[in-house]
């Protein structure tokens, strides 16, 4: 099978600062995490930055443990305040802004979340940064062109920031198949006409690509994604 993985993407990493934006259910956390890791295996000093304060179920915080093992540093929030009402805002904003060695991974969701990001616009600004929509088409909001396009406006009207490209990472988890990829590039690719924004990358989990890549249909870079993520509903360990 040709060899379409996602070592390109992280080889020529770019901006320093890489940013994920997206709705509930976007995956984008588990993929902030997969990133910050592939970043540190690079030999790159890398923090990943909690900003999703919008209290889903799952944060990229509570994998601190995992993450540190391997190296990355964590920016999030007190432990002891995840649980707050209002907005929480990670400690050591501004170490990681202002020394030029860090590779920044940032985990951001749409509304209130990207509001708060907003409020950093300037510092982030003032740094190189490459901030991704991520999209799953098989999710309420962002099932749609228009849909996609909506999310899109209102988060970089919340935030401030420039959202320069697109991430299709289309899935239902452990259920994922390859015909749910290929209808997330085809959504994907059709918002990206539409806004005229390149596609970085389609995510595709690493065991799907080994059974059934060669059923995926695309010119794109693939992100190999690992199941870092330990739902409840799950059983085993995660590597």
């Amino acid at each position: 099978m040709e060899d379409r993985s996602d070592k390109s993407i992280f080889y020529n990493s770019g901006p320093k600062v890489k940013i994920f934006l997206g709705e509930y259910g976007s995956g984008k956390t588990e993929l902030a995490i997969n990133y910050a890791v592939k970043i540190k295996k690079l030999g790159y000093k890398t923090a990943l930055v909690d900003m999703d304060i919008a209290k889903p179920y799952f944060h990229s915080r509570e994998h601190r443990a995992l993450l540190e093992q391997r190296g990355v540093e964590v920016i999030a929030a007190d432990q002891r305040l995840t649980n707050a009402e209002l907005p929480v805002l990670p400690q050591d904003l501004n170490k990681v802004f202002c020394q030029k060695d860090y590779r920044v991974v940032m985990d951001v969701g749409g509304g209130d979340s990207a509001i708060v990001l907003g409020q950093f616009f300037e510092k982030i600004a003032d740094s190189p940064y490459q901030a991704m929509l991520v999209i799953n088409a098989l999710r309420p909001y962002t099932s749609t062109v228009e849909g996609i396009v909506e999310v899109y406006h209102r988060i970089e009207n919340a935030c401030g920031l420039k959202i320069s490209s697109l991430i299709s990472n289309t899935n239902l988890g452990n259920d994922t198949a390859h015909h749910h990829i290929q209808q997330g590039i085809e959504l994907t690719e059709a918002v990206s006409k539409r806004l005229r924004l390149p596609i970085h990358s389609v995510v595709v989990p690493e065991c799907l690509w080994r059974w059934q890549g060669n059923k995926i249909r695309t010119e794109h870079n693939i992100f190999l994604l690992h199941p870092y993520t330990q739902y409840p509903w799950q059983t085993g360990p995660t590597v």
